[in-house]
């Protein structure tokens, strides 16, 4: 089991550094990061417990208050997934079971050395009530999470799968519980076999869990790769076919039958800055708008004549050159990649290919033009 809790413990710390320093940091990555964290401490707190504390009744019984975050941060991930602008902040009182127990662990670990002996009653205690928390917890809020998934069809498949594996990883660590109390209760001469078999269970679904985060982090990055490799396949496809879609495009009214349903659109990407939700598709944009995807999708190439993603990143592009002027005007510092997030875009690389594509300008030049623009206007104001 010793085995299991280290390698676990490394396994969070690896997923840990890939999603802090390889991925954008928005509310739903900060969530994976917290998980990652809350795993990671869980299983070296163990690892200590196991190889340092001497008393065998601690080392076997004494729950850890970590666990009981892991339900409530995977329904903070889905909830961040589904609704448009979540707030985290909004949901502050479902890690109040958490501080509870922190606080409970936290007393009877100091009263344990206090009198340099194990209080069997307020061990006993202490790991009932937080048995049977951990267990309400951990069941309730992954079993909202995969309701919640399965309702909302629209989410990317990638997205799906993880939210949905590590919810039965934990669900499966609670009927542990189920298994050993039913197990301990029929042959109580085997228990301390029952429970290390249990826990070493348990910690192995911990590790699993770490996997499906790295595995979902670097799924993510293929998929943006991919989405680049598309988006030059198309345009391939495009000035193939060009000749062949403008007579197409000349048959049709397209001003008649789209102008009053893009208003609509447009007005709504723009006024609720729908573009900056980095991982905006054209299924999400159709929910948002409550518009039918094909009827979005034949807007934007056969009214528009520009593909989806050229059409929002226009947006994004627009929301940062303003971010850029008012950092100007007011003399503040100015970091292009975190202003590119805010924006929406996911990563470095495509942030810097279609702004140098859009506005003919790598980022640095446009700023170089804005500052000079300005020195020549204030030159001219003093003169």
């Amino acid at each position: 089991m010793q085995y299991i809790v280290i390698i676990g413990a490394f396994q969070a710390l690896l997923a840990l550094w890939l999603l802090q320093f390889r991925e954008k940091k928005s509310p739903s990555n900060y969530l994976f990061i917290f998980l990652l964290s809350a795993i990671a401490a869980h299983l070296a707190i163990k690892f200590v417990i196991f190889n340092f504390i001497p008393e065998k009744s601690i080392r076997e019984q004494m729950n850890t208050f970590i666990g009981v975050c892991y339900g409530p941060l995977i329904y903070l991930y889905t909830l961040s997934k589904i609704r448009t602008n979540f707030s985290i902040a909004g949901k502050w009182f479902i890690f109040i079971p958490l501080f509870l127990l922190m606080v409970g662990y936290f007393t009877i670990s100091c009263v344990f050395i206090i009198l340099n002996h194990v209080d069997h009653t307020l061990l006993d205690g202490y790991n009932n009530f937080s048995l049977y928390l951990i267990f309400i917890i951990n069941l309730y809020y992954p079993l909202k999470s995969l309701l919640l998934i399965n309702k909302r069809n629209f989410l990317e498949k990638t997205e799906y799968q993880v939210i949905k594996r590590i919810c039965h990883c934990i669900l499966f660590m609670e009927f542990g519980v189920i298994a050993s109390k039913s197990l301990t209760y029929f042959y109580p001469e085997e228990s301390h076999v029952i429970n290390i078999s249990i826990r070493s269970i348990a910690y192995f679904l911990l590790l699993v869990i770490c996997l499906l985060i790295v595995r979902k982090s670097l799924k993510t990055e293929t998929d943006t790769v991919a989405e680049t490799d598309f988006d030059s396949s198309q345009k391939i496809i495009a000035n193939e076919n060009l000749q062949e879609k403008n007579i197409l495009l000349h048959t049709i009214d397209y001003d008649t039958k789209f102008s009053t349903l893009w208003q609509k659109m447009d007005q709504s990407v723009k006024q609720k800055q729908l573009f900056r939700d980095c991982d905006l598709n054209l299924d999400q944009l159709a929910l948002k708008t409550e518009i039918n995807k094909y009827q979005i999708s034949e807007m934007l190439n056969g009214y528009k004549h520009k593909p989806f993603y050229r059409y929002i990143n226009e947006y994004r592009i627009e929301y940062f050159k303003n971010m850029i002027e008012k950092a100007i005007e007011k003399n503040e510092n100015i970091n292009f990649l975190s202003f590119a997030y805010e924006a929406g875009f996911k990563s470095k690389s495509s942030f810097n290919r279609y702004f140098k594509e859009i506005i003919g300008k790598t980022p640095s030049e446009y700023y170089k033009s804005l500052i000079n623009e300005t020195e020549r206007q204030n030159l001219e104001v003093s003169a």
